[in-house]
Order: structure tokens, then C-alpha cells, then sequence
């Protein structure tokens, strides 16, 4: 039956449209593992792009796997603290996301708001706002966080500002377990409240030797990551945004 239903995916997926979505999770799974965020970032607005089925829950499942596996390697810097709230704003966030996502009323409304969400992430993220690190500012994120993953699978760029501040490598084990965390709780929200499928499980299914691939690759370019990553990653995310806009509206 599984094999069955993969056959079927052609129904609404080209060759092309899969060899694209490849290549996008090769790169957002290297970028997830040497800088311990922007998964989201870098996959869900070109993956919508490419197909608008790949987003909310597939990349939701693949941000689980990814963060999951990775944090792995660096579980003794962990800051629980900061994983406890971030973690309770997420799920808020998410029941309020899924509510609101279940009165759009089409694909290209879907897309216009996506952009739109991405769109205001990038300007927050080039407006040189500084947020004080603190648990409520930690906890708060994590709500806009959850929010957004539960419309668009992107949840990374609140807690980008709020930990701008902070040392990567510190920063990082925790934002593994908190995309983990929050990927597993926002899919449980939107599949209790009929956003899931099956094809969901076999679309990210067909996408995990991309991300294997990535967790080779990642590992050998973390120092690279402080050399023009942000700009590049800010400019992947305003293009796509761009694109999206321009989609929801003709």
C-alpha cells in the first residue's frame, strides 16, 4: 500500500519538481548542522516554491529528523532553562498557527501570506533590532516561533534574533533540542487538527537521502558559516519571499 501511494505522488510531483526538492534539503540539512539553525528558512520557502505540498508538514518532519540527530553530538551544552520556555511558547504559538491556518482559504492566499511572514522575518533580521537575552524574551520567541512553523514550516528566524547576541557554539546545542522539541510538538498540533497525511510521511520520506547526504557535508563547513553566511541565507529568504508574494497575488 505505502509503495502504492509513493507511485501515486507522480500524480502531483515531476521528476524535476523532486530532483529540485533534493538539492534544497541537501543544503538546508548542511546548514542546519553547522550552524544549528535555518533549516526552515533555507527549505520551506523554495520547497513551496517548488511545491506548495511540502510545506507546512514535510519540512516539519525533516526539521525533527535533522535537529534530532544533530544535537546529539553536542547534548552536554544544552540549556534546559532556555529549552523549557522556548519549548511551552512554541506549542502556544503552534495551537494559535494551526487555528489560524485552517481559514485560509486557498493556495495562492497560502502563499501570499507566506511570503509575506517571510518577508517580515528578513526585515527584522537586517533592522538591527536588539532583543535583551532573557527566559521571557527566550519564551517569547519561541510563541512567534511556533506560529509561523505552524503556517509556513519556518521557525527559525524569532529565535535567530533573540540568540543573535550569543556565541554560535554555544547556542547551538540548545537550538538543536529546542527545532526538535518544537517540530514534533507543532506536527502533533496540526495533525490533531486534520493538517497531516500520509503523503506528508512519504513526501519527507523520499527527501531523507538529501538529508543524509547533508550531515556529511554539514560537519565540514561549520567554519565557514561566519563568513558571509547571514548575508547569504537573508538574501536566499528575501528572493523567495519575493517570489511567493508575487505567486499569491497573480
Amino acid at each position: 500500500m505505502i509503495f502504492e501511494r509513493i507511485a501515486e505522488l507522480g500524480d502531483f510531483l515531476n521528476w524535476w519538481e523532486i530532483a529540485l526538492a533534493l538539492l534544497v534539503i541537501l543544503a538546508a540539512t548542511s546548514v542546519q548542522v553547522g550552524a544549528g539553525i535555518a533549516f526552515g528558512i533555507v527549505a520551506g520557502p523554495l520547497l513551496a516554491l517548488i511545491n506548495i505540498r511540502f510545506v507546512p508538514v514535510p519540512v516539519l518532519l525533516l526539521t525533527f529528523a535533522t535537529a534530532s540527530s544533530a544535537f546529539w553530538a553536542e547534548r552536554r551544552g544544552v540549556k534546559w532553562d532556555q529549552i523549557r520556555y522556548a519549548v511551552s511558547g512554541r506549542i502556544i504559538g503552534s495551537i494559535v498557527g494551526a487555528g489560524v491556518l485552517s481559514i485560509i482559504p486557498g493556495e495562492k492566499t497560502f502563499m501570499l501570506i507566506f511570503g509575506l511572514i517571510i518577508a517580515f522575518a528578513v526585515l527584522i533580521s537586517i533592522s538591527g533590532v536588539k532583543i535583551p537575552f532573557t527566559l521571557a524574551s527566550v519564551g517569547f520567541a519561541g510563541t512567534v516561533s511556533g506560529f509561523s512553523a505552524a503556517i509556513t514550516s519556518v521557525g527559525g528566524p524569532p529565535m535567530a534574533v533573540v540568540y543573535q547576541s550569543q556565541r554560535s557554539s554555544e547556542a547551538r546545542p540548545t537550538l538543536q533540542v529546542y527545532f526538535a522539541l518544537g517540530a514534533f510538538f507543532t506536527l502533533a498540533i496540526l495533525f490533531i487538527s486534520g493538517h497531516g497525511s500520509l503523503d506528508d510521511f512519504l513526501l519527507a520520506l523520499i527527501l531523507i537521502p538529501a538529508m543524509v547526504a547533508g550531515f556529511m557535508v554539514g560537519p565540514r563547513l561549520k567554519p565557514y558559516f561566519d563568513r558571509g553566511f547571514r548575508t547569504f541565507l537573508l538574501l536566499t529568504a528575501a528572493v523567495a519571499a519575493m517570489m511567493l508574494i508575487y505567486r499569491g497575488l497573480s
